[in-house]
């Protein structure tokens, strides 16, 4: 297909740049009237229907601009309207950027305008999140491949019609550094009458990872922070790895989890903890599909990836599917 690459001034930084120019010798006026969307977009002026493009730049962010032939003509039309005003910027003054075009558009009003702009916005956010997502699973990749630190893989089940009442934890560990594998798998044994069925499957006693046991809550986030203070004595830090994990992490604050620190101390914020990195397998999951619009569950992920899974919504063993597809996702699963 052939792409159309377009030599170009970006809209706001010529409005910015004449804006600036003109109040600074004193034609402020000028540059107001000429701008005023009720003059600039009139159907009886010169500048009705001005033509724009949404392009991208090479270093692929999106903007919305005119042609140099364009800005040319907008500065004679400027010209011609106040002759008195000194001449507009000339194009050495603004950045001329090598853009694809995307959609070329005509501007017959400040709405139009400005939906253009939103869009570009919009795109330059999703382009931003991409590249952090890349960042994200480049960064699992290279501390997989170091193999200095624990992987530790959460998951929480809440009871679907209360979500503060957490019915299982389970969590998953990768030892990098051995290789080796380990599963957990608690039930709180305050919450053992209540069920979920009606919006999942009830899969709580179905744990295929190894032994499930039944405890208190308080008991259990004991159990699962002696694992992550392990980690941060042998290692210095640990990795932290889930699907969906804002969920979990909530679930934790609830409960006034504290998160070991290097220091020897604890702290309520994952973020000031010795968590090395927090990897978000729906992340690395959208970076490697270049698509992080409305991320798949555990379940369809897995099967979009052509694996099968076996009881899932019980903690221990979304764990450690979790775990497993990290490891998918970073090309690592059979070594």
């Amino acid at each position: 297909m052939l792409v159309k690459v377009l030599n170009s001034v970006e809209w706001n930084q010529v409005y910015l740049v004449w804006r600036n120019y003109y109040e600074q010798r004193g034609h402020a006026i000028a540059f107001q009237t000429f701008f005023h969307p009720n003059n600039f977009f009139a159907p009886d002026s010169d500048t009705a229907c001005i033509p724009l493009k949404l392009g991208k730049t090479v270093t692929d962010e999106y903007m919305v601009v005119m042609s140099l032939q364009i800005y040319k003509q907008l500065a004679q039309h400027f010209t011609r309207q106040f002759p008195d005003a000194p001449l507009p910027p000339s194009l050495d003054e603004l950045t001329i950027h090598k853009c694809e075009v995307i959609e070329a558009f005509t501007a017959i009003t400040d709405t139009v305008l400005s939906k253009y702009k939103t869009k570009a916005k919009k795109l330059n956010k999703q382009h931003e999140r991409m590249r952090k997502a890349k960042e994200e699973a480049a960064l699992a990749k290279r501390l997989v491949e170091e193999g200095k630190y624990v992987f530790i893989a959460i998951d929480l089940e809440a009871y679907e019609r209360d979500h503060s009442i957490i019915l299982e934890i389970g969590w998953s560990i990768f030892d990098s550094c051995t290789r080796r594998f380990m599963d957990q798998h608690y039930l709180i044994d305050t919450y053992q009458h209540l069920i979920n069925e009606t919006f999942v499957d009830d899969q709580k006693l179905k744990f295929n990872y190894g032994t499930s046991v039944w405890c208190s809550l308080k008991q259990a986030l004991e159990e699962l922070k002696k694992d992550f203070t392990w980690a941060v004595e042998r290692d210095g830090g640990f990795v932290l790895v889930g699907h969906g994990l804002t969920s979990d992490l909530k679930y934790l604050r609830q409960q006034k989890f504290m998160w070991p620190t290097a220091d020897g101390g604890e702290t309520k914020d994952v973020d000031n903890s010795a968590c090395v990195a927090i990897l978000n397998t729906d992340t690395i999951y959208g970076a490697s599909i270049n698509d992080l619009h409305n991320p798949p569950s555990l379940g369809k992920t897995l099967d979009n990836l052509g694996v099968e899974t076996w009881d899932l919504h019980n903690a221990g063993n979304d764990a450690h599917y979790t775990m497993l597809l990290l490891l998918i996702l970073l090309g690592y699963e059979n070594k």
